[in-house]
């Protein structure tokens, strides 16, 4: 081929190296814009939840998901509020949320991973205050309708079911409760608690302590079949495909779980406990494999004292090296992380 003839050739491929630099160019201030509008959105630098009266997002892309203690989250989409758990009267001695059961006026729906007391205590009076729905596993109905939630707004799951909102899909799913003690040695747990009492400096709870320990107790079920057959995570699929899974106890993978992942490639956001330090990486571990998310919070692992709260570097680095590219967020009590679900950025507020 002569100069002549190769001439229109370098100009197509001329043209298509501009043409992709002007359209990467594009993208990163396209990026850079979705990251600005989120930025100067209230709801993603707000403390506030939106269902204690907070700012709701201003965009119909943003999600903002706030961890709210132990399991607790609050995921708001299109003027739509989710409450995942609900234990913010936690037992005397946990570092206070910020937020208290009677502060909650909205919400849309209310999911419960599993009915003991750590996850479930203040559904009714939460549920009774908005309106909204209790979604759970049929042992809970007992200790919700014990804590005068009505007939009505409670709506029992066995994992199959899908429920659909505005832009919102959300299939209940099939879980297990953790056997982490079952891997430990006998009396290991006790003699853990005890140390890290001592390490903590923490006295025995008084007489006020153990009683107010006992009524937060007494609002959820410990029924032993929970462990099998009463404890369900949740998918939530936002707006064309942006999906959040929650897991509220990590126990062995269900074939449910497996089912799911295999109608699905991953996940964008999954939101994992962790606990019981070292031994309770490995089912951590294997939540991470099976959802594939490119994000994880992690709860479950705050406690008393300085010794108590699990540090998260520890599971961090097992996640990153099974998932190099999954990040793994470990924020305060309240701050909003956002989500653009068509770009897949995020934005952390204060």
């Amino acid at each position: 081929m002569s100069a002549i003839d190769g001439e229109p050739v370098r100009r197509v491929l001329v043209g298509a190296v501009v043409a992709a630099f002007v359209a990467a160019l594009a993208a990163t201030a396209d990026a850079q814009s979705v990251r600005q509008a989120m930025q100067q959105d209230p709801a993603c630098q707000s403390l506030t939840p939106a269902a204690a009266g907070g700012p709701l997002p201003r965009s119909p892309e943003t999600a903002v998901v706030r961890w709210l203690g132990t399991t607790n989250y609050e995921l708001v989409y299109r003027d739509q509020i989710f409450l995942i758990d609900t234990y913010y009267e936690r037992v005397p001695r946990m570092r206070p949320i910020g937020v208290a059961p009677g502060d909650f006026t909205k919400a849309t729906a209310i999911f419960i991973g599993h009915p003991h007391a750590d996850h479930v205590s203040d559904a009714p009076v939460v549920a009774r205050q908005t309106g909204a729905t209790v979604t759970g596993a049929e042992h809970g109905r007992v200790v919700l309708a014990k804590g005068g939630l009505p007939e009505r707004q409670f709506r029992a799951v066995k994992g199959g079911e899908v429920f659909e909102y505005r832009g919102v899909v959300v299939e209940a799913v099939k879980g297990h409760h953790n056997v982490i003690e079952s891997t430990l040695p006998a009396g290991f747990r006790a003699k853990m608690l005890e140390a890290l009492e001592a390490a903590a400096l923490q006295q025995p709870y008084t007489e006020e302590e153990q009683t107010r320990a006992a009524a937060v107790s007494a609002r959820g079920n410990s029924d032993p079949d929970i462990i099998a057959n009463g404890t369900i995570n949740y998918l939530f699929t936002l707006g064309n495909g942006f999906r959040m899974v929650f897991v509220d106890s990590p126990g062995p993978v269900t074939d449910g779980q497996r089912a799911l992942m295999q109608k699905i490639p991953d996940v964008d956001v999954a939101m994992l406990p962790y606990f019981n330090f070292e031994a309770g990486i490995p089912p951590l571990v294997e939540l991470v494999k099976t959802f594939k998310p490119a994000t994880v919070f992690l709860g479950h692992h705050d406690w008393f004292g300085t010794m108590g709260w699990a540090s998260n570097y520890p599971p961090a680095y097992a996640i990153r090296h099974l998932s190099p590219t999954t990040r793994t967020l470990d924020v305060l009590y309240l701050t909003p992380v956002c989500f653009n679900t068509t770009t897949k950025d995020m934005v952390i507020g204060w």
